[in-house]
């Protein structure tokens, strides 16, 4: 399979691939970009056997070349080959890539040696998202890539809904006021750090046990968590916009501190809110 090299400011072209029907038959796409570095020609014959047909496949030259496509595509993953002789170059990549507000949001898998405990832990501690073992398994190699990405697609999505999203989704006709009201309440008073469950209910003009029913019967939600999902949906749709900088973002939905609201964000989703403002970007 021949790779064709361009000019320093042009990208390598996406490897030749062929469709593999088991792709659609799983529901896969061809718009998904897997970027492989540090793989000598060998290892990228070989992974584009085991996803080329999957997926639309970059091969960096050198690191230059490597920052040069993911400045100018929607790279979804990223593979790093960290072979015997190149362990620490691969997990210094990998390093630096997630320590870069631009491209610490894109998953990395790290190639490490086969039966190698302190490598599978380097992997980890250097950043990588999920490691995988020689020799290759091509399902194992499959799995990994595909599930990376969908649950980066899923949480992107999941995001990127307006805040009504997250209100009971089991309300009848009945119910259409009292969740609006509710939602008006909570969106109005998102940067009061001291939002909370009572005061909410005295919004609400309701005392704390009828509020908690009331949601609770139409939902799987507390009044507390509610009020969280609709921080978090609010704060997704300010990052998304890009009209501010984090940590305003983070006293108009509530939070005292960017820490403070990086921490928490993190702890729900699993990514940091500069992460996520790239991904959306990048979208």
């Amino acid at each position: 399979m021949a790779i064709i090299h361009l000019s320093k400011r042009m990208l390598l072209s996406p490897l030749l691939r062929r469709m593999d029907p088991a792709a659609n038959r799983a529901g896969l796409t061809t718009g998904q970009q897997i970027l492989l570095a540090h793989c000598n020609e060998a290892d990228t014959d070989l992974l584009t056997g085991y996803l080329g047909g999957i997926y639309n496949l970059f091969a960096a030259i050198n690191e230059s070349h490597l920052f040069d496509i993911l400045q100018d595509q929607a790279i979804h993953l990223i593979i790093i080959d960290s072979g015997l002789s190149n362990t620490r170059d691969g997990s210094t990549l990998s390093t630096r890539l997630k320590s870069s507000p631009h491209f610490a949001h894109i998953p990395i898998i790290l190639v490490v040696a086969g039966n190698d405990p302190a490598a599978r832990i380097g992997s980890l501690e250097c950043g990588a998202d999920a490691w995988v073992e020689r020799p290759l398994s091509r399902e194992y190699l499959r799995a990994q890539a595909r599930n990376l990405i969908a649950n980066r697609t899923r949480l992107q999505h999941y995001l990127s809904q307006p805040i009504q999203a997250c209100l009971p989704a089991r309300a009848c006709t009945g119910d259409e006021a009292f969740l609006n009201r509710l939602s008006g309440y909570i969106a109005d008073h998102l940067p009061d750090a001291n939002l909370h469950v009572d005061e909410l209910a005295r919004l609400m003009n309701m005392s704390r046990p009828t509020l908690y029913r009331r949601i609770k019967c139409i939902s799987d939600l507390t009044p507390g968590e509610l009020i969280n999902n609709v921080r978090f949906k609010r704060a997704a749709e300010l990052l998304s916009a890009g009209d501010h900088k984090i940590f305003e973002i983070a006293k108009m939905v509530g939070f005292n501190s960017r820490s403070n609201f990086g921490k928490a964000f993190l702890k729900r989703f699993r990514v940091l809110p500069r992460e996520y403002q790239q991904m959306t970007k990048n979208a």
